[in-house]
């Protein structure tokens, strides 16, 4: 008798153990915090699915129809992601505003972090976004005027970061919150 090929074979010892890769769950807490485990949300207490949203007009329903809207793939310009972060906020959505977060190299510890972060900015009334520009001196070009006489024009550099000014709960108490930004593969990212 011939012996297995050594596919066949990892094949065959992939079947015998289905639960070798864990499979991580989305759960949902009784009180809406999401929770990320290899374990069935049930053993936790926890749901597969978010809760249904609270009915129109409800306090913190700011848009209903914001939760059902996705654009799909990346925020390939500062006012994409500007629109995505702003329909996150307005739909109490912290996965789709880690949507938008750059996750590269982010160890686990400091992931847990991040989205408890998140979501607590997605839980507060959003007021403005505003860009934060660099605080280096402004990139200057040399031009001629029609009588040849060299004057400097300025050039406004991209944004490094955005400012978002939200309140708290209670909806006087001011904060803010600044995301740094990334580019990376034709698409912007946010940082904390």
């Amino acid at each position: 008798m011939a012996p297995l090929p050594r596919s066949l074979l990892l094949l065959a010892c992939l079947a015998c153990a289905p639960d070798a890769f864990a499979q991580v769950h989305k759960c949902v807490m009784p009180d809406g915090k999401p929770l990320y485990t290899d374990q069935k949300c049930e053993a936790l207490g926890a749901s597969e699915r978010p809760p249904d949203p609270p009915a129109p007009g409800a306090k913190g329903n700011t848009a209903p129809s914001a939760a059902r809207l996705y654009r799909g793939g990346c925020s390939r310009t500062l006012q994409d992601l500007v629109f995505e972060i702003t329909t996150a906020i307005d739909a109490g959505d912290p996965n789709r505003l880690s949507n938008l977060y750059h996750w590269v190299n982010t160890p686990d510890d400091v992931a847990n972090k991040v989205m408890d972060r998140l979501d607590a900015i997605a839980h507060r009334p959003l007021l403005d976004i505003a860009p934060v520009s660099a605080s280096v001196a402004e990139d200057t070009t040399i031009t001629s005027t029609p009588a040849d006489v060299p004057r400097t024009t300025a050039r406004r550099p991209p944004p490094v970061g955005l400012r978002l000014e939200q309140t708290l709960a209670n909806g006087s108490t001011p904060s803010q919150t600044t995301f740094g930004l990334r580019r990376q593969f034709g698409c912007w990212w946010i940082t904390l």
